[in-house]
């Protein structure tokens, strides 16, 4: 599959070819084939997947980017980019509650698509490790706030090493399993200047034969939330 943004709202002007092999087991589920066939979205290259000589990168680009851990990874950007709220909600994060906060209205504005193997990545048996659940909310939150800002594309190093974590709060509702295909959704809530709030859901289907519904129709399951605060911290500061 190759995808390209023809919308002049879009941050990406170039095609993106996804690798072979990630585009083959991502296309072998009809949930995530579907994402990928959207047209509301178009791949991109998830410069972090890559190690940099400089040791940037080297944890979500190698230590876990191996045939045990996270094999395959696809980001995919919303094709326009939504206006964001000037103030944050008053109480962010939400209060702790047994039940997830309700998803949001808007589409996402980044979907990633993980292909979660074993046993690399697993804590308990066949259960994904909480630090690792974290490690891709945040690393898909933190590309999502470099996609709203200005002149992004025009220089991905120099602007992506400028966008720091504040804050993450995760809530742990449901094992992860691992080995399983896995999506993170997220979304920019507000922006105040150079503060962005964001929030993220990390998504399953349910196990087994869903109760005798058809493959593409399983539920879809929110395993863990995350809301955050990042920064995009001043040149000088660096």
């Amino acid at each position: 599959m190759s995808s390209s943004s023809s919308s002049p709202s879009s941050t990406s002007s170039t095609t993106y070819e996804i690798p072979a092999a990630a585009l083959a087991r991502f296309q072998s589920n009809p949930w995530t084939a579907s994402l990928l066939s959207s047209p509301h979205y178009h791949a991109v290259k998830t410069y972090s997947r890559e190690a940099k000589e400089t040791s940037e990168d080297t944890y979500f680009g190698a230590t876990i980017a191996t045939p045990t851990t996270i094999p395959h990874c696809v980001t995919l950007h919303k094709r326009h980019i939504d206006t964001l709220a000037a103030q944050p909600p008053q109480i962010f994060p939400p209060p702790v509650s047994a039940k997830p906060q309700p998803t949001p209205k808007t589409p996402a504005h980044v979907i990633s698509l993980f292909d979660f193997s074993a046993p690399g990545i697993c804590g308990h048996p066949l259960v994904a490790h909480g630090g690792v659940i974290a490690t891709v909310l945040d690393e898909v939150m933190s590309l999502t706030v470099a996609r709203h800002i200005p002149g992004y594309n025009d220089n991905e190093v120099e602007q992506r090493g400028r966008v720091f974590t504040v804050q993450l709060d995760v809530r742990y509702l449901k094992p992860v399993a691992a080995p399983a295909l896995t999506v993170v959704k997220t979304w920019c809530v507000a922006q105040q200047g150079r503060k962005f709030w964001m929030r993220g859901q990390l998504v399953q289907e349910e196990e087994g034969d869903g109760g005798g519904q058809l493959e593409w129709v399983k539920r879809k399951i929110v395993c863990a939330e995350a809301f955050g605060v990042w920064i995009l911290a001043r040149p000088a500061k660096l």
